[in-house]
């Protein structure tokens, strides 16, 4: 039922080289444009996980305490999509522009 949580959908990622600290920008406004062979497929804004992406990160870090784990310094952690997966074929030319926090493109071979 959640593909997402059960790892799924989930072939890889790609992370940006601009790193901020999550207490110098409010996330809920980091926006994006993936655009999939110079076409706009999706928008979207963050506030639009949760109402927060950090709410869906403090819920993990409160569901492993009981067992006695915890979310330690380095991991990535993904903090939810605001956009819809989009379909990628063999040469499809990807790019997601996250205005001031930079973009990032790449092609599936």
């Amino acid at each position: 039922q959640d593909t997402i949580s059960d790892n799924a959908a989930n072939a890889g990622i790609i992370v940006g080289g601009l790193p901020m600290r999550p207490d110098k920008v409010d996330i809920r406004w980091i926006g994006a444009m993936l655009s999939r062979n110079a076409v706009v497929e999706e928008t979207g804004i963050a506030a639009g996980v949760l109402n927060n992406p950090a709410n869906g990160i403090a819920w993990l870090a409160n569901r492993l305490a009981p067992w006695g784990q915890a979310l330690e310094p380095g991991e990535v952690v993904l903090g939810g999509s605001f956009t819809r997966p989009v379909e990628a074929r063999p040469g499809d030319v990807f790019n997601a522009d996250f205005g001031p926090m930079g973009a990032i493109g790449f092609r599936f071979v």
